[in-house]
């Protein structure tokens, strides 16, 4: 046996009792082993979202791209196994298993419910599955990353690729109707009228009823797929928004309003109208025109040129007009934006308005923009306006020639009363989408202003790492600071110069030092919420730079001063992290946090409702929850970030007395102002100007007679 063989066959020990191992991840990760892959379906199912693992074959292929690989579903049958790629993913009765070979009349299958590796009969085998399978390949090097633009949209359009051919197919049918019912005019009023046949009117009449009934119909079909499309389309391009704004640095957020971001975010909404509805519409009306334009050269080539050279003048009024349209409307955007991130500033700092009694000034400050505003939107409107006016009039002009043209056509004899009637009829399916055309471009200049909006999300960079969901063991809590320098903007004064700390794991560290000294940012690298520019940040030994975010973090619980708690009950806040933890852990880590106590005295207990952002809880309430939501995950390394600031003497002193029980087993690193709460520290770090000055317990740091004593000596005289 060879050694690939020998490792694949070890039995893996599969722990039932953990909620994430189901099998079609297990299935997965084992797989993975073939492309020399170490993954782990915890991450998997953190990156889900989900309690629970895979719910489709969806689910696993994006689990698959996300690891590495190349995933493809497919539907095929026994007698192609033996041509297809291994490893594959089998769905079958009994769950997802691996197909590691194919030895005859033999199928080898790893089982991720045993952990096994399973020999079974083709003929059985068969009769347990229906031909579902997952292929998997190694993917090949990533392109290089493309600035948003249209592009962004293919995969969604090749997604949902049979709904716009079903679209397509209504509008062809539409068009046909459109195309047919200026000729059964033209044969009215040519030949019944002059026959004076009612035979001929009543198979005519019976047609065009028919027409009649059917277009409203037809119309009905084309509006409801749009919508459909619409629907499904908006809700796969704001998930892929929103999945990578969550993986955008924190330098992105620091540096922009929540405002703007929550404005920039909306024009996805036109983007998506655009795409989905007026350009859709117009692009298959346009496609027809060619169509159109060719029977009305078999009614009248003069006619025919005179409805073109019309098309020639709308195309050269655009010309002019789309550029000055386009920055009007960029303004009016610009503005629009500033009004909400106004508003949302407005809105969560409501408390420190009325406190202030600043209401007048901030009114003041929002009729301004509201001015501002309104004067940009009005200029945006009269470009528009005038356009549509443009438009119209090129409208008007060309029909009243054509009527005075095609009527002295008639009097020389040259066309018929009812070949007139139709080719007015056809040059309106020509000339009205050109008319909708003014519509369509004043949105086409909106969409284009909202890409170039949204492409300042879409085009930064997220947090680099790894890029994949490599196995991170359990961290032990050794943390190294190396040389580092770091300053937050380029031309930023330095915050943090040649800091250089060793931390062993299992310690208690407290760190403290006067206001700006760079405690906090310290705290923010330590949970590579930034990268230093100079030096090194390692914990067990990884260095930071290259690690990838979202797993160090799953190791790592932080709570920090004013820790942020979301709409739901306390339950789940505290379960935030761990959504599968039983109520008996969530007790125990409330308990731990000295919240269980509280928690039970209200009327509804774990299941009070804390309101959006926590406001139905005082501040030391919020505090503790968060704490305890921080213990829940046991993580190997604790980051207290000012952490006890906002409790009160009587909680503190409950967090105090579990402190031992809290720092038990892990690395706690407590960043306070307050020194009593850091008495009991292995070691406390000073930090001054960027630079550990003073490192030792609390009595060594007193003994020591400086800065540290001086903070303490200061505090102890105000308690």
């Amino acid at each position: 046996m060879s050694t690939i063989e020998s490792i694949l066959s070890e039995p893996i020990t599969v722990d039932t009792s953990k909620a994430v191992a189901d099998g079609g991840l297990l299935a997965l990760t084992h797989a993975a082993r073939h492309f020399n892959l170490a993954v782990e379906p915890e991450q998997l199912i953190h990156r889900l979202g989900r309690t629970q693992g895979v719910s489709d074959s969806q689910d696993l292929c994006r689990c698959a791209q996300w690891i590495g690989l190349r995933a493809r579903y497919i539907s095929t049958d026994m007698s192609r196994l033996d041509t297809l790629p291994l490893p594959i993913l089998l769905d079958t009765e009994q769950g997802w298993q691996v197909l590691e070979r194919v030895e005859g009349e033999l199928i080898i299958l790893y089982q991720p419910s045993t952990g096994k590796i399973c020999r079974y009969p083709r003929t059985l085998f068969a009769s347990h599955w229906q031909g579902s399978a997952v292929l998997l390949a190694e993917a090949t090097e990533q392109p290089k990353r493309q600035r948003f633009g249209f592009g962004w949209f293919v995969p969604s359009i090749r997604k949902h690729v049979s709904q716009f051919r079903n679209v397509i197919l209504v509008s062809l049918m539409l068009q046909v109707i459109a195309l047919v019912t200026p000729i059964l005019f033209e044969n009215v009023i040519d030949r019944v009228l002059v026959s004076r046949s009612l035979s001929s009117l009543q198979v005519l009449g019976i047609a065009m009823l028919t027409l009649a009934l059917f277009e409203p119909i037809y119309g009905f079909l084309r509006s409801w797929l749009f919508t459909n499309l619409a629907s499904k389309v908006n809700s796969e391009l704001s998930g892929r928004l929103y999945q990578h704004l969550m993986t955008l640095p924190m330098g992105y957020f620091q540096q922009r309003q929540t405002g703007e971001i929550i404005a920039r975010v909306r024009e996805m909404n036109q983007i998506r109208q655009f795409l989905t509805g007026s350009a859709l519409t117009m692009v298959l009306d346009l496609a027809f025109i060619g169509l159109f334009v060719a029977v009305m050269f078999s009614y009248a080539t003069e006619l025919t040129w005179l409805v073109l050279g019309s098309l020639v003048l709308y195309f050269l009024f655009w010309l002019g007009v789309g550029p000055i349209l386009r920055a009007r409307v960029l303004r009016e955007y610009e503005l629009g934006a500033d009004n909400t991130a106004f508003l949302t500033e407005s809105v969560t700092g409501i408390e420190t308005i009325k406190t202030n009694a600043t209401e007048a000034g901030f009114l003041h400050r929002w009729e301004r923009q509201l001015s501002a505003f309104a004067r940009a939107s009005f200029r945006a409107k009269v470009v528009g306006i005038l356009a549509g006016q443009g438009i119209d009039l090129i409208q008007k002009l060309t029909s009243a020639l054509l009527l005075l043209w095609g009527v002295t056509l008639v009097m020389e004899g040259k066309l018929s009363p009812g070949e007139l009637v139709a080719f007015n009829m056809l040059s309106e399916h020509v000339t009205q989408p050109i008319l909708r055309l003014a519509q369509v471009c004043q949105d086409f200049q909106h969409t284009l202003i909202s890409m170039r909006r949204i492409g300042d999300i879409l085009d930064e960079e997220g947090e680099s790492g790894n890029g994949g969901l490599a196995s991170v063991p359990k961290l032990q809590g050794g943390v190294s600071f190396r040389g580092v320098r770091f300053r937050y903007n380029e031309d930023g004064q330095e915050v943090l110069r040649n800091l250089n700390i060793e931390i062993h794991p299992g310690e208690f560290i407290g760190i403290t030092g006067p206001s700006g000294s760079g405690k906090s940012t310290l705290a923010r690298l330590l949970q590579r919420l930034y990268v230093p520019q100079h030096g090194q940040v390692l914990v067990d030994g990884i260095d930071l730079a290259i690690a990838d975010p979202v797993a160090l973090r799953r190791n790592m619980s932080v709570v920090l001063q004013e820790s942020v708690l979301f709409a739901g009950s306390i339950a789940e806040n505290i379960r935030l992290c761990r959504p599968q933890a039983s109520d008996a852990e969530v007790y125990e880590a409330a308990t731990l946090a000295g919240a269980d106590g509280f928690i039970k005295a209200l009327d509804r207990g774990y299941e009070t409702q804390v309101g959006e952002r926590g406001g139905q809880l005082s501040g030391g309430q919020r505090q503790r929850i968060a704490l305890a939501r921080a213990l829940l995950t046991n993580p190997g390394i604790l980051l207290l970030d000012e952490a006890t600031s906002a409790l009160d003497y009587e909680s503190e002193a409950a967090v105090m007395t579990n402190l031992q029980r809290i720092a038990q087993g892990r690395t706690m690193i407590s960043v306070a102002h307050r020194l009593n709460t850091l008495r009991h520290a292995h070691r406390i770090l000073v930090i001054d100007q960027g630079q550990v000055v003073e490192q030792g317990s609390h009595e060594q740091l007193l003994a020591l007679n400086g800065l540290y004593a001086r903070l303490w000596t200061l505090q102890m005289k105000d308690s």
